[in-house]
C-alpha cells in the first residue's frame, strides 16, 4: 500500500511567536480512518548563501544560537519576507548579515528542513565574486562576526565540528553537486 496524504481541518493557533506559529490540526488517517491531532509549526520559506570570494574564500557568520546555547560558524541566511523571491532574500541576508555583494544568487537546491512538523522549505544560493562593500546592517536580535575561510577549508572545517548546522552542510553538498570543479584538487 502507498501511503497518501492525511485530510485535514479545525487548524487551531497555538501560539503565534513572531518568525513562527505552533498550530494543532486534526487529520485523518486514510488507513484507519480515525482522527489524530497533529502539530506543526507553521513558517516563513527559509534562505541560506554559500558565498565565495574572488580570492576563494568562503564568507561565514559566527553568531549565538539560543537553541543550542552556543556560538555557531555558519553560511548568511534567514527568512524570507512576504512579497520577496528566494534570490532577493539570498541577496538581501548576505549584504545585511556580512556587508558583502556579489554576482547574482544563483539556486543551487532546495530542502524541507523537517517535514514531520515543519512546513516550510530552505533555498540555498551560491553568490560567485563576493566583496564587501557595505557595513552590516543587523536585526535587533542578531550579533554577528563575519569570518572568511577558504573553500578548500571546508570539508575539514566540518569534518571537526566548527560547523555543524545541519542546513548549512547541506548548503556545501549543494554546491559541490552543482560546482563539482570548485573542490577539484589542483
Amino acid at each position: 500500500m502507498t501511503p497518501r496524504p492525511w485530510p485535514r481541518r479545525d487548524r487551531r493557533s497555538i501560539a503565534d511567536m513572531k518568525i513562527f506559529e505552533l498550530t494543532r490540526w486534526t487529520a485523518r488517517s486514510p488507513r484507519t480512518g480515525q482522527d489524530r491531532d497533529v502539530a506543526l509549526i507553521e513558517t516563513c520559506d527559509w534562505v541560506n548563501v554559500v558565498a565565495l570570494t574572488s580570492s576563494g574564500e568562503v564568507v561565514l557568520v559566527e553568531q549565538y544560537r539560543h537553541g543550542i546555547d552556543a556560538v555557531t560558524l555558519e553560511i548568511p541566511g534567514g527568512l524570507i519576507d512576504p512579497g520577496e523571491s528566494p534570490a532577493d532574500a539570498a541577496r538581501r541576508e548576505l549584504l545585511e548579515e556580512t556587508g558583502y555583494t556579489g554576482m547574482d544568487p544563483l539556486p543551487i537546491g532546495v530542502v524541507q528542513p523537517n517535514p514531520a512538523f515543519l512546513n516550510n522549505e530552505c533555498y540555498t544560493f551560491f553568490i560567485e565574486d563576493c566583496h564587501c562593500t557595505h557595513d552590516l546592517d543587523l536585526d535587533e536580535g542578531e550579533d554577528i562576526a563575519v569570518r572568511t575561510i577558504p573553500l578548500a577549508r571546508i570539508p575539514s572545517v566540518i569534518a571537526e565540528g566548527k560547523i555543524s548546522h545541519a542546513l548549512v552542510i547541506c548548503g556545501f553538498w549543494w554546491l559541490a553537486q552543482t560546482r563539482p570543479d570548485l573542490f577539484s584538487i589542483s
